[in-house]
């Protein structure tokens, strides 16, 4: 389980107008209707002059405009100059809309510093996603030195005003006991609170912790429950692990029908283990009518993927001519690849099917594997 990163978002809120003179009232409230109609161009108009004369809320809504191009190229720089002078004046939207555009610096020079700042500003007011920004910078040492403890002050602030992300990181620190004291119970108690807000992550994560017994009897029953809600929500782990125990019947009465539609929805998300998984049940008909050509399919993009059981597979494909066209040098190639990767299988179905190749069709297999291998650790994804 990983921690999650900063809420790319900016805060879209636009002004209401206090105090002001009922000429400039009736200009401020002709842009809103104008920006409600999605007639930006009219709303920059009305707006712009406000905005020159120092009038704070339009001066918002003119950042906001140029924050997301609304109406207007887009242009952070000068979203930047509009949102500073509300934020100055202590908005909290203004103080978090300028510290996103520090941190991610799109479109000027990012500032860390800087985003640390405003998003401290903003997240002293007690606003949620500054405060979980705050504790990632913290925990991540981005524009300052790691301060786990302020993450933690941070995070449960934000927490504690219901920001789900804010409750799975803070639930993760304790599940994982890496910076404070591993703590199974406290962990719970805070995925539960992500969990009940839908989170899928946090589903996941309690399915784990049931599944693996960590810190509670092992429960094959509310594994099944929680695996199941995040699965339903899209995650992804979480639809690989139902379906594999659905597949094998654990803590479940086997349902390959079943098995075969979460291992699809996780294989569709580009899980390779799935994306294997789903490949097998069509070579051997389980759940499914045999399709040989579709277990080619899912085997190569498991294989592509670096999947070694599915390479193995994917060689036997070739060498049978099952799906795809026969190639033993394809075969050769495959078995050689998941052989490097460490499969033991793939060395034996190797050395096997060299026997009855002859050397050049050897010498290209092997050729072929190793410009695979030397491409995939170069593409590979640092962890």
């Amino acid at each position: 389980m990983t921690s999650r990163f900063h809420n790319a978002m900016w805060r879209a809120c636009l002004f209401a107008v206090f105090l002001v003179p009922p000429v400039l009232a009736d200009e401020f409230q002709d842009g809103l209707a104008a920006f409600n109609d999605k007639d930006y161009r009219t709303a920059m108009a009305d707006w712009m002059p406000l905005a020159r004369s120092g009038d704070i809320n339009a001066m918002y809504n003119v950042g906001l405009l140029y924050d997301e191009g609304l109406g207007v190229e887009l242009d952070k720089r000068k979203a930047l100059d509009w949102y500073m002078g509300p934020a100055e004046e202590g908005d909290v939207s203004a103080q978090f809309n300028v510290a996103m555009i520090y941190d991610f610096g799109d479109g000027i020079a990012e500032d860390n510093e800087k985003a640390i700042y405003w998003y401290t500003k903003a997240a002293r007011q007690a606003d949620e996603e500054a405060q979980f920004n705050l504790a990632v910078m913290y925990a991540t040492g981005e524009g300052t030195a790691v301060d786990m403890d302020a993450a933690i002050h941070w995070y449960r602030l934000s927490a504690d005003l219901g920001h789900a992300p804010a409750q799975y990181n803070l639930a993760n620190i304790y599940d994982v006991g890496a910076f404070v004291p591993e703590d199974n119970q406290l962990a719970m108690q805070w995925y539960l609170k992500a969990a009940m807000q839908g989170d899928a992550d946090a589903q996941y994560a309690i399915a784990l912790m049931y599944d693996d017994g960590d810190g509670f009897v092992e429960d094959d029953r509310l594994a099944l429950k929680w695996y199941t809600v995040a699965a339903e929500q899209g995650s992804r782990d979480a639809q690989y692990t139902l379906a594999l125990m659905l597949d094998e019947g654990m803590g479940v009465a086997e349902d390959n029908v079943a098995a075969v539609q979460w291992y699809e929805k996780a294989a569709e998300q580009g899980d390779p283990q799935a994306q294997n998984n789903l490949g097998a049940m069509y070579d051997a008909g389980e759940g499914i009518p045999v399709n040989d050509k579709q277990a080619v399919y899912w085997y190569t993009l498991a294989a592509n993927q670096g999947n070694p059981i599915a390479q193995n597979n994917l060689g036997t494909m070739y060498f049978a001519g099952e799906g795809i066209k026969e190639s033993k040098t394809d075969a050769y190639k495959w078995f050689y690849v998941a052989g490097e990767l460490g499969n033991d299988d793939a060395r034996d179905n190797r050395d096997l099917a060299a026997r009855g190749m002859r050397r050049s069709e050897v010498r290209k297999g092997k050729k072929l594997a190793l410009r695979w291998l030397k491409n995939f650790s170069l593409n590979a994804p640092i962890l």
